[in-house]
């Protein structure tokens, strides 16, 4: 049996740290990336799958124990960094990483306090857009050259490992502006939160109305956009209903979102109704499904009568006739009604009489 190759320097885990940042946070110390570091350790080009690094979730036992021998930790170490550790289902997550926001505040907390940057687990959740501790938003953006996209971990002379900014290598701090409070959202997201961590029904729900929320209205655009909220600045993100909005969105869209989705299932939280009566009929129709298509039978065709026309010079003597009558003489002593009713009494006795 080959011998199990040990790394030099390997960073203990924090109790709520997510496996993906602890794993860079190793391969940070080599100047490498996970991958580099788990087929280093296996010995094979195949390594440590790139599935744990979107996901989160270990895809297999072996993987995990050959990072824990490597690192000189118990299996259950890093079993427990995983998502699947939460008792959540994965589509209560964040799925893509660069959509999953991290405190600058925390992070300069990490550094005062004398230990690595890194991600906690509750920043992967879909309700994650304001920190509960510092109740500032989450942020992807840098704060020194405003451009968003996943950080890097590196490491420093001093033997720290940070997050730096891959556009300016500027340190993610929160020391460049001041972050606006963010409590009320905060309220709002905690229940939401709540809600998710249950599962079941409750998170049904909140599912349903963020894929309502995303659906094209009969103009084509989503009802997000259609509410009067603040939205983001930027594009609006292309989200497909069916695909787990709040799963796939950027912090600021998902803060937006789940404000609404609270506006929906919770009122009695909000302020200010944001929904209209209008847009709720809509939900509560969304919610009940499609309505089944009954094939109706046709009403009966009705019989139409056929025009027997006659010949144009029949028509003509006709005309000449009525001319001719006494009826037509007595015509200018009438007005009105009474003339047309003269005039039409006169034609159809002609044709019956014809």
């Amino acid at each position: 049996m080959r011998p199990v190759r040990l790394l030099a320097i390997a960073p203990r885990p924090f109790e709520d740290e997510l496996l993906s940042c602890w794993l860079w946070r190793v391969a940070s110390h080599y100047s490498c990336s996970p991958q580099q570091v788990g087929n280093w350790i296996s010995g094979a080009s195949g390594g440590l799958s790139s599935q744990l690094f979107s996901q989160d979730i270990p895809t297999g036992q072996p993987a995990t124990r050959l990072w824990a021998l490597a690192c000189r930790l118990r299996q259950g170490d890093l079993e427990r960094l995983s998502l699947q550790s939460t008792g959540r289902g994965r589509a209560s997550f964040v799925s893509d990483p660069a959509h999953r926001g991290v405190c600058p505040t925390c992070l300069d907390e990490d550094a005062e306090e004398g230990r690595d940057h890194y991600c906690r687990q509750s920043w992967a959740c879909v309700e994650a857009v304001v920190c509960p501790r510092h109740k500032i938003s989450l942020e992807i953006i840098c704060g020194g050259c405003f451009r968003s996209g996943l950080f890097q971990f590196r490491s420093t002379p001093d033997g720290f490992v940070r997050l730096f900014c891959r556009d300016c290598d500027a340190v993610v701090s929160a020391r460049r502006f001041q972050r606006r409070d963010q409590t009320d959202l905060l309220q709002v997201v905690s229940l939401v939160g709540e809600a998710i961590g249950k599962g079941g029904s409750e998170f049904e729900r909140i599912e349903t109305a963020s894929r309502f929320l995303w659906s094209p209205r009969p103009e084509g655009m989503p009802y997000i956009a259609a509410l009067g909220l603040s939205l983001p600045y930027g594009q609006r993100p292309s989200v497909k209903a069916a695909a787990a909005p709040l799963a796939n969105l950027p912090p600021a869209w998902r803060a937006v979102t789940i404000t609404a989705v609270a506006d929906l299932l919770f009122q009695e939280i909000a302020k200010k109704a944001l929904c209209s009566p209008s847009v709720r009929e809509a939900f509560r129709q969304f919610e009940r499904g499609p309505v089944p298509e009954y094939h109706q039978v046709p009403p009966p065709t009705r019989a139409t009568s056929v025009l027997n026309l006659r010949a144009e010079t029949e028509y003509r003597q006709l005309a000449r006739g009525i001319v001719e009558s006494e009826g037509w003489k007595s015509l200018p002593s009438k007005t009105g009604r009474a003339r047309n009713r003269a005039i039409g009494k006169l034609m159809l006795r002609a044709l019956n009489d014809g």
